[in-house]
């Protein structure tokens, strides 16, 4: 016996290679089939797998061999797999090698014949599929399982005999008598793509969804609904229609376009109706053109470009957001869009303020003077006070390439205009980020720069005037969406500004918005100290502890068996982003965004370290000083609620928790600290009454201290391991 047995001492294997492959794995065999069905968490994925495996054991050596091909024409094409939009690469080659499987169960065909055909239509899927991606790649358009579709199609024109024999698994199906048999059909049709409509498939391809996303699965289940009485009533009018096997389509075309490509909401539900209905007319077609393609995704994926293709052609406020999210549940994506609106707005173009001080909003959007009508969205600056704003400084709102200038105009007396020169001497920028801002009034002789110069945010222009359609001093700002100068104005927002309440003395902080008439506003500049501060955060690994005082809400404790030491790691990502992981599994992600440093993503945040961080410091501006207010809105909170709860929303149009955040202490110098303190706007017996945050340079956040009604938590950093940055 070994001296380490005699002694007891065993040598102790890491676990965490062995965790990271059984990962690697997962996202590859769980995310490929999950994409499918819109699911992106892999684990659900794999239950997808075990559905397969009940259906026909066949299906599931011929959709691993599948998968098998599809990694290998993944590396070989090397176009970037993108499982997320509906189905990729290794997801069509799965497909292709089930419903082969499913075609050649009764043929008799040769093992040789069988494998020969699987491998060439898994590698016709695949090779489609990453063509798909390619030509797809610069519009909107989801490849889906169209690839696999193709292929299928072909294999049934060309295998009359063999989709005859293997037909009698899809096409006996229960006519709709009663709610029973509307039940049955429904759940047998959710395993109809998987080529095994029997109801313990369905069951698990169902239970999948739930887990997955409630929203989607709802959807779903109205597109379904509606594809089924449409299908119905064109019965009704004697137009041939055997629609059961079929019927997926209209469960996928309406959690498609009701959750997974629109944002949920109760607009989207009728969306989901509709994409159903058409989706069982275009199947009633395709059955009326060729009977064996109807069984395929054909509908469904037309149903889908169609709607989306329909709702880009909108160039107004569109009634549907797109979900730029699908890797996430559907109703966390439309969180993550409320919170992104409530902070910087619908896609508008961020400006700063373009003159150094403080400045007044003589006139704001739809102003009682000039800005009306088309030209509605603009802002004019004059000093307060009354003071003068004559010969201040102009720099660029963003950044952008100067488009024209004019600087010939001679500037007015005071009460005087020179109606002949609207714009006097102005400044036309085209935008980096779309859109052109236009600067007028300027001062004559005094611009800076000439057209097709490239220009970074805060670069000096020239010197506010008196030029054109101006009476007295002051500087017009716009947005336009053509270069003709007096073109109509388009929305725009200020960013990362400081505003002054009336009868306050405690400046407020703003991430972005729209200034009302007469408000008193100042370009937000970093302060170095903070800056330095939160932008030093470096990547490592620290050990926290808790310390409790009474008793905390139960979404706050440590779970039971865990010890109040808490070990939190962070790393950067390839993008350089903070990644901030608990011992649990628990993540969010930390951008130091050019005006603050910001969580911006949150994944399972189980662990209470992580939550109360998220709830302390959603933002922290750079512009920090003490007694600086700002309001944040906050996923923390939001999350907190429950996946359940939070599924609903959506539909409830519940506001996101937002907490009132005071700057505390604000560092002087290298050594100091950052101290925040965070209250809920709406107290909430989810959210602490009060929370504060401590900040110390490189180490980030080094103390959280968190008050609830019947107790108080203390989480302090013992120590800080400083990682590889890279």
């Amino acid at each position: 016996m070994s001296e380490q047995a005699k002694s007891g001492e065993w040598p102790q294997i890491s676990m965490r290679p062995m965790r990271r492959a059984g990962d690697q794995l997962t996202a590859r065999i769980g995310g490929a089939l999950g994409s499918v069905f819109l699911i992106g968490d892999p684990k659900l994925g794999l239950l997808l797998w075990a559905a397969v495996t009940i259906g026909h054991m066949r299906a599931l050596i011929f959709g691993l061999f599948g998968m098998w091909i599809g990694d290998f024409i993944d590396r070989l094409v090397g176009v970037q797999d993108k499982p997320a939009l509906g189905g990729g690469i290794r997801a069509n080659a799965i497909l292709a090698a089930i419903s082969i499987s499913w075609l050649t169960s009764t043929s008799y065909a040769p093992v040789e014949t069988q494998i020969l055909v699987t491998a060439l239509g898994a590698s016709a899927a695949a090779l489609l599929t990453a063509a798909l991606l390619q030509t797809l790649s610069n519009t909107l358009l989801p490849p889906m399982a169209l690839g696999f579709s193709i292929v299928a199609g072909t294999l049934f024109m060309l295998f009359p005999v063999w989709v005859a024999g293997a037909s009698s698994t899809l096409l006996t199906w229960p006519a709709p008598v009663n709610a029973i048999t509307d039940v049955e059909i429904f759940v047998r049709s959710l395993g109809s793509l998987l080529f095994a409509p029997k109801l313990q498939v369905g069951l698990i391809v169902g239970l999948a969804l739930l887990l997955w996303s409630r929203a989607i699965f709802v959807s779903g289940l109205i597109g379904w609904m509606a594809g089924a009485l449409t299908s119905i009533e064109l019965q009704g009018l004697f137009v041939p229609c055997y629609w059961q096997p079929t019927s997926y389509n209209f469960f996928i075309a309406g959690m498609a376009l009701g959750a997974a490509y629109f944002l949920p909401g109760w607009q989207s539900l009728g969306l989901a109706a509709m994409g159903g209905a058409a989706a069982a007319i275009i199947a009633t077609l395709i059955q009326h053109i060729q009977p064996d393609l109807a069984l395929l995704p054909f509908p469904a994926i037309i149903t889908v470009w169609i709607g989306l293709a329909a709702f880009n052609l909108s160039r107004d406020e569109p009634l549907f957001r797109r979900n730029t999210r699908p890797g996430m549940p559907p109703e966390q994506a439309w969180l993550y869009e409320v919170d992104h609106v409530r902070r910087f707005g619908h896609d508008e173009p961020l400006l700063v303020v373009p003159v150094a001080g403080a400045v007044r909003v003589s006139q704001g959007f739809s102003g009682r003077l000039s800005h009306a009508n088309a030209w509605r969205h603009a802002l004019d600056f004059q000093r307060p006070a009354g003071a003068s704003i004559w010969d201040a400084p102009v720099t660029a709102p963003a950044s952008g390439v100067i488009e024209r200038v004019r600087d010939n105009v001679a500037d007015n007396q005071i009460g005087i205009c020179n109606y002949a020169e609207n714009w006097g001497n102005y400044i036309l920028l085209r935008m980096d980020q779309g859109g052109w801002a236009l600067l007028a009034h300027l001062q004559q002789s005094s611009i800076a720069v000439a057209a097709g110069t490239h220009v970074e945010l805060g670069a000096y222009l020239g010197k506010v005037g008196n030029s054109g359609r101006s009476p007295v001093p002051h500087l017009h700002l716009q947005v336009q969406g053509t270069p003709f100068i007096g073109a109509p104005t388009i929305p725009f927002r200020l960013a990362n500004y400081e505003t002054q309440p009336q009868g306050g003395s405690t400046a407020v902080w703003r991430e972005s918005g729209i200034p009302p008439e007469e408000a008193i506003i100042t370009a937000a500049w970093p302060v170095p100290a903070v800056y330095k501060l939160l932008t030093s955060q470096a990547p490592g690994t620290s050990v926290w502890t808790a310390d409790v005082t009474g008793t905390l809400p139960a979404r706050y404790r440590q779970p039971r068996g865990r010890t109040k030491i808490e070990r939190l790691t962070t790393r950067l990502n390839s993008a350089g982003e903070h990644i901030l992981t608990s011992a649990s599994g628990d993540a969010m992600m930390l951008h130091l965004d050019p005006d603050a440093w910001r969580i911006r993503e949150v994944q399972s945040l189980r662990a209470p370290l992580l939550r109360l961080l998220a709830l302390a410091a959603a933002s922290v501006p750079y512009a920090a000083r003490q007694a600086m207010e700002w309001h944040e809105p906050t996923l923390a909170g939001a999350c907190a609620a429950g996946p359940f709860s939070l599924s609903l929303w959506p539909y409830r149009r519940l506001p996101v928790p937002e907490m009132h955040c005071l700057c505390l202490e604000a560092p002087a110098a290298e050594t100091d600290m950052l101290t925040v303190e965070s209250t809920p706007v709406r107290p909430s017996p989810l959210l602490p009454s009060k929370i504060t945050c401590t900040f110390q340079r490189l180490r980030g956040p080094v103390k959280i201290e968190a008050v609830f009604e019947t107790g108080s938590v203390t989480y302090a950093q013992l120590s800080f391991e400083p990682g590889s940055p890279l």
